[in-house]
C-alpha cells in the first residue's frame, strides 16, 4: 500500500507524483490509504457533504437521533482550530462574505419585521461557516480531488435516482418530475438546478481524467452526464432546461475547436429536446401567459416595487412572506415567493445585499479565470478544467435559479467554496516543478471525449 507524503506535495517528487496518478485512476484502494492519512477535519467535512446531498438519516430513520448536518461541521470547526494549518489562504473573497453578512445583518436591523429577519441569521450564517471549513479545510490537491469526487458521485446518485423513478414509469410525464435526495433537491424545480450544476462538472471531470482510466471507469463515470441530462428532461422544470441550455452555451464558447463544440452543443440540446415529454414541451410554448408564468412576472414586478421603495436595505432579510401578504396581492389572489434570486436579494437586502451578492458573482469567475491562469491545461488538466466546469455550473445556476427562490440553497455558496479552495490548490501547484509526462492535457478536452 503507497505510501502518502505529506500535505504539501511536491510533485518532482516521484512518490507524491505516482499517488496523484492513483487518485487520478480512481483507484479505491489509493483513495482509501489517502484518507486515512488526512486530519479529523477532513473526515468530518466530508461527512457533511454526504449527510447535506445524501441524507442518510432520512432513509433511515434508525439514525436519525442527532442533527448529524451540524454535529459533524461543529467536529470539523473545533478540529481544525486543533490542527497545525500547513496552507494559508487568503482570497478577496473572504472580504465579500463579510460583506454580504454586513448587508444581512443591516437588513435585519432596518427590516419592516425585525423579528423574523433575526430568527432567520442561520440560513444564512450557516453558509459562512461552511465557506470557512471547506476553503480552510480542503487546501491540497489531494484533498480537493477527494471532496470533489464525493461530491460528484453523490449528485450522481440523485440523478441516478431521478433516472430510474422516470424509467420505472415508462418515461410518461407526471406534473411533479422527479425529485432528488429529501430536504434542498426534493422539489422537482429544486433538483433540476442541482443537475444544471452537476452536469458541466462531471463532463469536465470526464475531459480531464478520461486517459487515465479503463473501459469499466468510463462507462462508469460517462453515466454521469447522461443521467443529468435525462433527470433534467424529466424534471418537467423549464427553469432546470434553460439552465443547462446556457452551461452548454457557455460550454460551447471556451471551445477553442468551435465547429466541433457546436455540434457537441447541438447533440445534447436535441437529445434535451427528444428527452422532454410533450406535455412538458407545451409549458414552452405558453410561457408567459400561463399561470404559473404570469404569477411569477407579478411577483417579480413587485419584486421591483419593493426595491424601489426601500432601495439600500430592502424590505429586510426574510421578510418577503409577510411582507408580500400585507402589501401585495396577486392575479390569483395567492401569494408566494419571488422565484428569482436576483429579485429576491434586492427586494430583502437593497442595492447594498444585491451589490454584494453581484460582486461574490464576478468573483467566482475572476477565482477561476485566475487559476486557469496558474495552472495552464498542459500542466496540469484536471485544475484546469474544473475551474472552467465551475464556471459552466455557476452560469447552469444563474439562468435556472432565475425561475426559483432558492438564493440560501446549497447551490451558490458551495459552488463559491469549491472555486476558493480550488484557487488555493492552483497556486500551490504554481510554485512546483512542472508536472510528469503522464499528467500532459488530453487533446479530447474539447469538445468531447472519443468513443469508447
Amino acid at each position: 500500500m503507497a505510501s502518502f507524503p505529506p500535505d504539501l506535495m511536491d510533485p518532482a517528487d516521484t512518490d507524491a507524483a505516482n499517488a496523484m496518478r492513483d487518485l487520478y485512476a480512481v483507484k479505491i484502494r489509493s483513495i482509501w490509504t489517502a484518507v486515512k492519512h488526512e486530519p479529523l477535519s477532513f473526515w468530518a467535512i466530508n461527512l457533511y457533504l454526504l449527510f447535506e446531498y445524501v441524507r442518510p438519516q432520512t432513509s433511515y430513520p434508525s439514525i436519525d437521533i442527532l442533527p448529524w448536518d451540524k454535529v459533524v461541521l461543529v467536529i470539523a470547526l473545533i478540529a481544525l482550530f486543533g490542527e497545525r494549518r500547513a496552507v494559508a489562504v487568503r482570497n478577496g473573497a473572504d472580504k465579500l462574505m463579510g460583506l454580504f453578512l454586513i448587508a444581512v445583518l443591516v437588513s435585519s436591523a432596518f427590516a419592516a419585521y425585525a423579528g423574523i429577519s433575526f430568527s432567520h441569521l442561520s440560513e444564512f450564517t450557516d453558509w459562512l461557516v461552511i465557506y470557512f471549513l471547506i476553503t480552510r479545510i480542503v487546501t491540497t490537491e489531494r484533498r480537493f480531488f477527494i471532496f470533489y469526487l464525493a461530491f460528484l458521485i453523490y449528485n450522481f446518485k440523485m440523478s441516478l435516482h431521478g433516472f430510474r423513478t422516470w424509467a420505472g414509469r415508462g418515461f410518461a410525464w407526471e406534473n411533479w418530475g422527479v425529485t432528488g435526495a429529501p430536504g434542498w433537491f426534493q422539489n422537482s424545480g429544486e433538483f433540476g438546478i442541482e443537475l444544471c450544476i452537476f452536469f458541466p462538472l462531471c463532463y469536465y471531470f470526464i475531459a480531464a481524467l478520461w486517459q487515465n482510466w479503463g473501459r469499466v471507469k468510463r462507462l462508469f463515470f460517462l453515466a454521469f452526464p447522461f443521467t443529468a441530462v435525462a433527470s433534467i428532461a424529466a424534471t418537467s422544470s423549464r427553469g432546470a432546461a434553460l439552465g443547462i441550455a446556457g452551461a452548454v452555451v457557455f460550454m460551447t464558447m471556451q471551445s477553442r475547436h468551435r465547429i466541433k463544440a457546436i455540434a457537441f452543443a447541438a447533440a445534447v440540446l436535441a437529445a434535451l429536446y427528444f428527452l422532454i415529454p410533450p406535455q412538458s414541451l407545451a409549458r414552452f410554448y405558453t410561457a408567459g401567459t400561463d399561470k404559473t408564468s404570469v404569477e411569477r412576472l407579478v411577483r417579480w414586478k413587485d419584486g421591483l416595487n419593493m426595491l424601489s421603495n426601500h432601495p439600500f436595505f430592502g424590505i429586510g432579510y426574510f421578510n418577503w412572506d409577510k411582507y408580500y401578504a400585507s402589501h401585495y396581492s396577486t392575479v390569483t389572489g395567492h401569494y408566494g415567493l419571488p422565484h428569482n434570486i436576483f429579485i429576491q436579494a434586492g427586494a430583502e437586502l437593497g442595492i447594498f445585499g444585491l451589490g454584494a451578492f453581484g460582486m461574490l458573482i464576478v468573483a467566482t469567475f475572476v477565482n477561476n479565470y485566475k487559476t486557469r491562469k496558474l495552472v495552464p491545461k498542459s500542466e496540469n488538466p484536471f485544475l484546469y478544467t474544473t475551474a472552467l466546469g465551475l464556471d459552466a455550473a455557476m452560469i447552469g445556476f444563474l439562468v435556472s435559479g432565475s425561475f426559483i427562490t432558492v438564493l440560501y440553497y446549497p447551490y451558490f455558496w458551495i459552488d463559491l467554496s469549491l472555486v476558493v479552495a480550488l484557487r488555493t490548490v492552483a497556486k500551490q501547484a504554481a510554485q512546483r516543478a512542472p508536472a510528469p509526462p503522464w499528467y500532459a492535457a488530453p487533446e479530447f478536452i474539447d469538445p468531447v471525449p472519443p468513443a469508447i
